[in-house]
């Protein structure tokens, strides 16, 4: 990879960090705030349309990065005179599928708000209206990811993010708007369903104004419909297995052990794969430039692919491994001496299966880059009833965890398939591309490290200061160790991009 490739791919990288990250401190401002205005029950259906507004991207089957890889193989391959005609069926696709998918939630309002939400009788005609409101966005949120598609299909991801912060913000801040004129749901999720359609009509107008011209007399040479779709319907058969294996463990738990412990469980699971961001915005910018390597220079997609991996290893390991040393004294400060003694084990168990993880994304992200997708649902769909299995012997054996310790085994099988997969299924790796192997002698070092982060609590349980201390300089040598033994120059350069870029963006 060039240096001039790593810098775009650092900055693109900077822009989908900020772009996940900044919203969060606006959430944590306005759901205080909601609460009291709307009254718990209120903001319980405020939560559920929170939700479905995320579900209902569902209704694009896979269509959006479908486009996303169609645009930057035919960009790849100098095929301008294509891209608006592929971005033409892409909506017209996209139209096509929120539109029904509209039409089908509304179908089951009545019967989600008599039936299945258990509501106070004043609320259930407030939350019937709502629900309305959000059946007429659905249009609106499958339409936009066609757009997203496009623009992440040409990597402007500044415009992306630019539009995304805001359009995250809106989930919150419009409803705190509605509240000056009253708290009846119908009002505040109206708000929302309006800014969808604004940041569609916003979407849509620099999509338009970023493609490509077309050549006079020149034929566009785009995917049909039926590819389109046949790609996206593999990717939406990994999102809808993928809730399931995110879901297995806690519902486990609440059956095999009880709802208390699905607290002591979930906690340190939702703030540590919080790690995901960072992986899921590197590849989202890798995304199109594999499907544009997959058509210019195969060999040299392993290459690329190897340097991702050793990025992200080189990001997530230093944090791991405090994770590792720390966890307990961390859950105490924070929550307690209660979720102390019962989440900290989770916590660092966790901490192993995620570091894993976030590698394994480069695989799966490169193997549906290359027209793969269907490899990627099939794995998901066949690891799912054996990591249920798994799980329950380790909840009914050993507690939380036991299911901790079969969710850490599960990402090192799914990281190895994934893997395996990518081996066979990749281009091979020519000379001119190859880079350094991340080897034995690499791993068996790694996981030195990682082990002295693991011992150094049950060496250490009480003495604080001094465990603080061991703590930097591990992971002081173990981020020089990385540095100048796992990353190329190029690599540093790429690094420090990344960093320059994120301050640049951020004053």
């Amino acid at each position: 990879m060039t240096p001039g490739a790593g810098a775009r791919i650092a900055r693109n990288t900077g822009w989908n960090l900020l772009g996940a990250l900044l919203p969060i401190p606006v959430a944590l401002v306005c759901i205080p705030l909601l609460i009291r205005g709307l009254g718990v029950e209120r903001f319980g259906v405020l939560g559920i349309a929170w939700m479905a507004l995320g579900y209902f991207g569902m209704f694009d089957f896979g269509l959006s990065l479908s486009t996303t890889r169609f645009l930057s193989a035919a960009l790849a391959r100098g095929e301008q005179h294509g891209v608006r005609s592929l971005m033409l069926r892409s909506a017209l696709l996209h139209g096509i599928l929120g539109i029904a998918g509209g039409a089908i939630f509304a179908l089951l309002v009545p019967y989600l708000a008599n039936r299945i939400f258990s509501l106070p009788p004043p609320l259930v005609a407030e939350t019937q209206a709502a629900l309305y409101w959000l059946a007429a966005s659905v249009p609106a949120i499958v339409l936009t990811a066609a757009f997203r598609g496009v623009l992440e299909g040409l990597q402007r991801f500044d415009l992306v993010n630019v539009i995304r912060v805001p359009a995250s913000m809106v989930n919150y801040v419009a409803p705190l708007i509605a509240l000056y004129f009253g708290s009846e749901l119908p009002l505040v999720v109206s708000l929302i369903v309006i800014a969808r359609y604004a940041v569609l009509a916003v979407y849509g107008f620099f999509a338009l104004r970023v493609l490509p011209p077309v050549s006079p007399g020149s034929a566009a040479a785009s995917p049909s419909l039926l590819r389109l779709a046949a790609y996206g319907g593999w990717l939406t058969a990994s999102s809808l297995v993928s809730p399931l294996i995110i879901a297995t463990d806690r519902f486990v738990i609440a059956a095999a052990v009880s709802a208390t412990a699905v607290a002591f469980y979930v906690t340190p699971y939702e703030v540590i794969t919080k790690g995901w961001i960072l992986s899921a915005s590197l590849m989202a910018a890798l995304f199109p430039v594999f499907s544009a390597l997959a058509e210019t220079s195969p060999s040299g997609m392993r290459a690329a692919c190897r340097a991702a991996q050793l990025f992200l290893l080189t990001a997530a390991a230093p944090a791991i491994a405090l994770l590792l040393g720390s966890a307990d004294l961390l859950l105490g400060w924070w929550l307690g001496p209660e979720f102390r003694a019962n989440s900290t084990m989770v916590a660092r168990l966790l901490a192993v299966g995620m570091l894993v993880s976030i590698v394994a994304q480069v695989p799966l992200t490169a193997l549906n880059a290359v027209g793969r997708a269907d490899l990627t649902a099939k794995i998901m769909a066949a690891e799912l009833p054996f990591y249920a299995a798994a799980a329950w012997y380790g909840a009914t054996r050993f507690g939380i965890n036991g299911v901790a310790a079969v969710w850490a085994a599960r990402a090192g099988v799914d990281a190895l398939v994934l893997f395996a997969a990518a081996r066979f299924a990749l281009p091979k790796e020519d000379e001119a591309h190859r880079v350094r192997r991340f080897g034995a002698g690499g791993i068996a070092t790694l996981c030195a490290f990682l082990a002295a982060a693991w011992l150094t609590p049950h060496a250490l349980p009480d003495a604080v200061a001094a465990r603080c201390a061991v703590l930097a300089v591990l992971l002081s040598a173990l981020v020089i160790w990385q540095w100048r033994a796992l990353l190329t120059q190029d690599d540093r350069d790429t690094f420090g991009s990344l960093c320059n870029r994120l301050l640049k963006i951020s004053r």
